[in-house]
């Protein structure tokens, strides 16, 4: 392992990720701050997955994002063979510690029967059978046999092949100042937000507007309570940080939103929207444990209704986020 990499758990994988990099930088960055300048927050409701529909409160741009919003040079790859793969990365780790994209599934120290990626995650270090992983799920480095890993870098599964993908800093001193990464980053949010993007969790407020809309529907699926069990994970738990991601954007513009000029209020209006995501993520954990029918549809349109309040106050929230940009 590298001796001068320090590993500490966190909310969400990516942004603890990236904390850890920054602390081995020593660019001085929590993770809220980690998550916030990679504009990580999203909303995306999707038809593939674990369940028959899903929900995931960030997008999938929150790695690279955060590189380009500071103009921190970079090298990302993915497609490459295996060899070509492996070479990379264990001559990247001569100079510093490398990201990488998993699917955690094939990792034996989660012990899931799900299979879930993109899973951002530390290579520390590589000998001749074992990967080091700085995994934010864990408050200890993780071992794992070079096979294990392969599997879970290589994974056909989550949101599109995971291609072996991995990315790693190439100048760690030349950066944008702090201010101006803030603000290109929060109006990078802005416009996911409010017109959408590409990739898993880049709908912005009218895909929290379809989830609303269909909640009522989920009565005609087969696995209904694991939809809704799934849906309250990835609003509460499953690395989110609380609020479906909601709680660190709001400490992010709590701290560094403010430094940039931004007024204190927008901070305190999205721990509220945070707070509600929370309401909304208990009353589908409700639904997860309904056995009778009757009682989950109602249930169900209760979250819908929740859901549309939720996206319009986002939808405002945003829009006034973009008018000071």
């Amino acid at each position: 392992m590298l001796t001068a990499y320090h590993h500490s758990p966190g909310d969400h994988c990516g942004s603890a990720s990236l904390r850890n990099l920054a602390d081995y930088y020593d660019w001085g960055f929590d993770e809220p701050a980690c998550f916030g300048l990679g504009a990580g927050i999203g909303f995306g409701y999707h038809e593939e997955g674990p369940t028959s529909r899903m929900i995931i409160g960030r997008n999938a741009g929150l790695e690279p994002a955060f590189f380009d919003h500071l103009g921190l040079t970079v090298s990302h790859r993915d497609g490459q063979p295996r060899d070509a793969a492996w070479q990379a990365l264990e001559t990247r780790l001569e100079s510093g510690p490398v990201l990488c994209f998993v699917d955690l599934y094939y990792l034996p120290y989660f012990g899931s029967d799900t299979h879930f990626g993109p899973h951002t995650i530390v290579v520390a270090g590589i000998d001749a059978d074992t990967v080091t992983i700085s995994d934010s799920e864990f408050p200890e480095p993780q071992l794992v046999t070079r096979t294990e890993f392969d599997a879970a870098w290589s994974s056909e599964y989550g949101f599109g092949p995971l291609d072996r993908r991995w990315l790693a800093v190439d100048d760690p001193n030349e950066r944008t100042a702090v201010e101006d990464a803030t603000r290109d980053a929060v109006e990078s949010a802005t416009k996911t937000m409010l017109e959408g993007g590409r990739g898993f969790g880049s709908g912005g407020v009218d895909a929290i507007r379809a989830f609303a809309d269909e909640l009522p529907e989920w009565t005609a699926f087969d696995d209904v309570q694991w939809m809704a069990r799934f849906a309250y994970q990835n609003i509460e738990r499953r690395g989110t940080g609380g609020g479906a991601f909601r709680r660190l954007y709001a400490d992010f513009l709590d701290t560094l939103g403010t430094e940039a000029d931004f007024d204190p209020r927008f901070g305190e209006r999205m721990h509220r929207i945070a707070d509600d995501w929370t309401v909304l993520g208990e009353e589908l954990r409700v639904v997860s444990e309904t056995d009778d029918e009757d009682e989950r549809a109602e249930h169900l349109i209760e979250a819908s209704e929740h859901a549309q309040r939720l996206a319009d106050r986002e939808e405002e929230l945003f829009e006034d986020l973009a008018a000071v940009i």
